[in-house]
């Protein structure tokens, strides 16, 4: 009996319908990683929304002092092993939360022959990222990290939240590519902490799938106050002629927050929690001007959430609209790893930056109001109406291509016992 006797062209709707107002269309370059040697704690659902890259400003005038020199301690000088002479600035920046200085120096590169840390898996593997402690905080967006996540890509993950798909975002990469460190004998990835600095180097190391050129060489390195460097030793290919089919490429920073929620409308997923990962920052440092013996130095700048105290919060000269709010006592202008926990405090409404408020004492007599819809996340999509309204034509749209796809599936169907039935004709004749 023909299939399209069997089965009603109602249920090949149905079906379509079902499946496509379920399925979330996600495009995306990234790629998962495998984390070795700490406890998972990976949620069931994970998305990912937004890249809310701040446009370069031009560099103020207390932007064109010279490498490691300023208000605060930069990275200071280390090893050298070649002759030049002067520092060449290629591009300089600013990006809200850090400065950047593109320079030509051989005063940043580290010599790691004293002792450095390997790790076997790292050493020879593809795709690998292995969690390790530091001996200090590293202030990160303002946030203290104490473990960092180094992978096998040229980068480091920087978050406490493990999943596998580290290189969307919260990263320090040097140089995020496709790296396979099986490749080459001499293939090697180092680290070493110095108590006020730490330091990883890819060394020697090639990429998959273009390793007919000699290997790579850089580093970056952590400063105890807060300033990254990234050195390039050995640079045998224009990173922009890098393939990005199987591997982001990257070199930056990158941070994001978190919103997470309980996923309803199906019975079978119902008290499951969903993350969603919102990339608010991001630094993008120019391809092109990476070469051998580049330095990308990038500095910090103050931000609100390391302040310990509403005077300290309000009269710091940070480059935010920096509020206290008292119900969770913490300094903030509403975007940094806090901020669900300062939504559903109501710190939109509740927070100040009068210091003279600083002496009030919080109640809670008076619950304050959470907010529902986010209006950061909604930021550049409209209104949190307008949000729900797109959500609402999305999983329309996803129905009608459902619809779409299960007749044409149908209308094949159709002709395939068409051409049995012509074909059975034929024979009988």
């Amino acid at each position: 009996m023909a299939m399209t006797e069997q089965v009603p062209l109602q249920v090949f709707i149905y079906l379509g319908i079902i499946l496509f107002s379920l399925v979330d269309f996600i495009k995306t370059e990234d790629v998962p990683y495998t984390l070795l040697n700490e406890p998972s704690n990976f949620n069931p659902v994970i998305s990912f929304e937004g890249h809310y890259i701040n446009k370069r400003q031009a560099p103020s005038p207390s932007d064109t002092t010279s490498p490691g020199t300023g208000t605060t301690s930069g990275p200071q000088s280390t090893q050298s092993t070649s002759t030049l002479s002067t520092i060449d600035i290629k591009d300089q920046g600013s990006h809200k939360y850090y400065t950047s200085k593109v320079v030509l120096s051989d005063k940043y590169w580290d010599e790691l022959n004293d002792l450095p840390a390997q790790h076997a898996s790292l050493t020879n593997g593809h795709r690998i990222a292995v969690t390790v402690g530091l001996t200090f905080g590293f202030p990160f967006y303002g946030h203290t990290v104490k473990k960092v996540t180094i992978a096998t890509g040229g980068f480091l993950y920087m978050s406490p939240f493990l999943h596998s798909w580290l290189t969307a975002t919260q990263y320090i990469a040097p140089l995020m590519a496709n790296f396979d460190t099986t490749i080459g004998n001499g293939s090697d990835i180092l680290y070493k902490d110095y108590t006020d600095r730490f330091v990883v180097e890819w060394r020697d190391v090639y990429l998959q799938d273009q390793n007919h050129t000699n290997p790579f060489s850089f580093q970056t390195t952590l400063h105890k106050n807060g300033s990254i460097v990234f050195g390039y030793r050995q640079v045998p290919l224009n990173v922009t002629e890098i393939i990005t089919t199987n591997h982001p490429v990257k070199i930056g920073v990158s941070d994001a927050f978190y919103v997470d929620a309980t996923v309803s409308g199906q019975r079978s997923r119902k008290g499951i929690t969903r993350r969603t990962i919102y990339e608010y920052h991001r630094v993008e440092v120019n391809l092109t001007l990476i070469e051998e013996n580049t330095v990308v130095l990038l500095e910090p700048l103050l931000t609100c959430n390391v302040a310990s105290d509403c005077e300290e919060c309000i009269q710091q000269n940070a480059n935010f609209e920096c509020k206290w709010c008292s119900a969770i006592s913490r300094c903030s202008d509403g975007i940094d790893w806090h901020r669900q926990e300062w939504m559903k405090a109501g710190c939109t409404s509740l927070a100040h930056d009068t210091v003279s408020r600083c002496n009030e004492t919080y109640t809670t007599t008076k619950k304050p109001t959470a907010t529902t819809c986010d209006p950061m996340i909604s930021s550049g999509k409209g209104s949190c109406s307008d949000m729900q309204r797109q959500k609402n034509t999305q999983q329309a749209v996803g129905g009608i291509i459902g619809i779409v796809l299960v007749l044409l599936i149908y209308l094949l169907f159709y002709i395939v016992d068409t051409q049995q039935a012509v074909g059975g004709i034929i024979g009988i004749v």
